[in-house]
């Protein structure tokens, strides 16, 4: 596991680290997300009130996840999940995936679910280990050609 990472509250000062991840990862490339664009839509997803988390070390983030707790039904959803290329394979995402998954237990809710990018098979072999299970695939749901799974994983 990464040494001396600290999982807290998303912050507003948090968006533009985030939006830089965004913008530099080939997933996001593939759906054309800049840094502006990327810091558009955290910044809406912030003043909402959506529920996030950042992974730091040394005052930097290294990875962050975006969630709701009550999306198809009482389940929660993972909107975005990122770990900067950098600091990957270094225990950062489990720790951000077990904060949120600790975090939607005490409040309650039962279930998890996520969509992956069908060609994102390394994501889609650590959602498997940390027990997710495949629900379907959804064609063209967020851009066309490109395919989606759907994700689930019972919390109680």
């Amino acid at each position: 596991m990464s040494d001396n990472v600290d999982i807290r509250a998303w912050q507003l000062q948090d968006i533009p680290a985030i939006a830089s991840i965004m913008a530099t990862h080939t997933l996001w490339q593939h759906y054309g997300v800049t840094d502006a664009s990327a810091e558009h839509r955290l910044t809406a997803l912030f003043e909402k009130g959506e529920h996030g988390l950042v992974a730091t070390r040394a005052g930097g983030v290294e990875g962050f996840v975006i969630y709701n707790a009550h999306t198809f039904g009482e389940s929660g959803y993972i909107r975005l999940f990122g770990v900067d290329p950098h600091h990957t394979s270094a225990g950062t995402g489990s720790r951000l995936l077990s904060a949120v998954e600790q975090r939607l237990r005490q409040d309650g809710v039962g279930r998890l679910v996520l969509l992956c990018t069908e060609w994102n098979e390394r994501a889609r072999r650590f959602y498997r280990r940390k027990g997710f299970y495949e629900v379907g695939v959804l064609p063209d749901w967020v851009m066309e050609g490109t395919h989606e799974v759907l994700y689930a994983k019972m919390l109680s």
